[in-house]
């Protein structure tokens, strides 16, 4: 490769002209720094609440998971209990030999594994599949091969269980006062719409 000396020995008009071109282009970017102009379409303007974010003013939600502890994703094979079934629907004759379905169970009180505080909301909301004993179940035969059925209910309590650590997001006082105020008009609303019945129904009395 040709050094910038070789070329400006070479070719020395288009060098000096990259150099004042630099030049310009240094001096007008120091300018605009320190004069503090900020273009049409910078950061800043088409996103005011960016630097928010960036100083954590603005992440209520990121700022509460991160005080709780989170769930690494990671499921441990050894504390699941793994049975397998013969499978239902078509597949042929290998159906009736292969327990290619897959039943995954553990105690969501002893897993160790999933945070304290994500336990009362995974039986919440999967209800259906926690046992008397507070066992969770969950099966799969999506497939005909054992192993990718397997997969199948990892995943499964992998997705149930990061859907349980969502945290809801913390209202602004501006959308509380816009909540309140919607539910008194429709408070409003359903007493006009009940005293409208009541005095149709008296009216329909005395005409009869």
């Amino acid at each position: 490769m040709l050094c910038f000396r070789c070329l400006s020995k070479m070719f020395p008009c288009a060098c000096k002209t990259l150099l004042r071109t630099q030049i310009v282009l240094e001096n007008t970017i120091h300018r605009s720094l320190s004069s503090g102009y900020r273009s049409k379409i910078s950061l800043e303007t088409l996103y005011p609440k960016s630097e928010q974010e960036k100083n954590g003013k603005g992440a209520d939600v990121t700022s509460q998971v991160s005080d709780k502890e989170r769930f690494s994703g990671v499921i441990p094979l050894d504390e699941l209990q793994f049975q397998y079934c013969l499978s239902s629907g078509a597949g042929g004759q290998n159906v009736n030999k292969v327990n290619t379905k897959v039943e995954v169970r553990f105690n969501i009180d002893k897993a160790s594994w999933i945070p304290e505080w994500i336990k009362p909301k995974l039986k919440e909301q999967q209800q259906n599949r926690v046992t008397k004993d507070g066992d969770f179940v969950v099966r799969s035969e999506k497939t005909r091969k054992q192993i990718l059925n397997q997969a199948d209910c990892l995943d499964k309590i992998r997705h149930m269980i990061f859907q349980a650590s969502v945290l809801p997001k913390e209202l602004t006082p501006e959308q509380k006062a816009i909540i309140k105020e919607r539910e008194e008009a429709a408070n409003r609303r359903r007493l006009e719409d009940k005293k409208r019945r009541s005095l149709l129904k008296a009216r329909r009395q005395l005409d009869a």
